[in-house]
């Protein structure tokens, strides 16, 4: 039986397995959401930046970009109404939130392989003085993977949009990542995340917006599957597709030809693309295929302009 990494190959098939239903896991609860999309990818990314400077081994690194990609998996059986209030939670709603955790782990740790990561799921709230939950766990009682998740996150929270305040600055972030040592933070992750260079974590976090973004775009899109022709507005682009406002009979799986003009004076793109799911009843997503390299880059180029730290 061959081996790879020192493990057997069918133990490496099942591991990669695995790691391809994360992704698009992640991917599934990233677009539960428009106002976080690409969180859980950015988090991951920022997870480990953090914990290659806290000499983390291979394996190590492996659980904790599980538990970071998966960490709201619980959010699934939150309510709507809840989860998506654009208002202050009551306190009976918060308890409602909180039990995302408890479930998130429940739901991973029956799964052998999965175990480790699920301790990331369980705990990424907590808090360094204890103020935190579900179980109020202080200092070394919080897993490590935990303890660079919760800076991590942060860090993602405060440079990302919100509809109720404007991304912050990546220099404030920082500074109140600082601030927050010994209180919400694990003082030698704060330490190890302030190790990196400022401009290399700069353009990392940068990097990540841009490549999962979706920028808010209407223009008239023209759309073509088989012989029928018709047009559609699009509501959001991003550098791997689109969200079209209408799906005028559109269903997941066709394959379509699309022309439309980019802002700022950009030439008609021409592009293939695949419908992959419906938003809402109006609504349908497509992701492009095969980009010819001038409308990737053309694409690329504006969000770049419009993403800043």
């Amino acid at each position: 039986m061959g081996t790879a990494n020192g493990l057997p190959s069918h133990i490496v098939d099942i591991s990669t397995a695995y790691n391809e239903l994360l992704a698009v896991l992640g991917i599934a609860l990233d677009f539960r959401d428009n106002e976080t999309a690409g969180h859980s990818r950015r988090v991951v990314r920022y997870c480990l930046e953090i914990a290659r400077k806290m000499n983390c081994g291979s394996a190590e690194l492996e659980q904790i970009s599980r538990g970071a990609y998966l960490h709201d998996l619980g959010k699934i059986a939150i309510p709507d109404a809840i989860l998506f209030k654009k208002g202050k939670l009551s306190a009976q709603e918060w308890n409602v939130m909180r039990t995302h955790a408890w479930i998130g782990f429940n739901l991973i740790n029956r799964i052998t392989l999965l175990a480790p990561a699920a301790e990331v799921l369980l705990t990424h709230h907590e808090r360094y003085d204890g103020t935190g939950y579900p179980r109020g766990l202080k200092g070394d009682q919080i897993p490590l993977g935990a303890r660079i998740f919760a800076v991590a996150d942060t860090l993602d929270a405060m440079t990302s949009d919100r509809p109720y305040r404007k991304a912050l600055s990546f220099s404030d972030a920082r500074t109140e990542i600082q601030r927050q040592s010994g209180r919400q933070f694990y003082p030698e992750v704060v330490e190890a995340f302030l190790s990196i260079p400022e401009e290399s974590l700069r353009e990392v976090i940068l990097g990540e917006k841009r490549r999962t973004v979706r920028l808010p775009l209407s223009t008239e899109v023209s759309c073509k599957v088989g012989d029928h022709e018709f047009s559609l507005r699009s509501y959001n682009i991003s550098e791997g597709g689109m969200l079209l406002e209408s799906s005028n009979g559109l269903s997941a799986g066709d394959e379509l030809e699309l022309q439309f003009d980019l802002p700022d004076g950009i030439a008609r793109l021409r592009l293939k693309a695949k419908a992959v799911r419906r938003d809402l009843p109006n609504r349908i997503a497509v992701t492009f295929l095969n980009q010819p390299p001038e409308p990737k880059e053309a694409i690329r180029n504006y969000i770049a302009a419009h993403v800043e730290i």
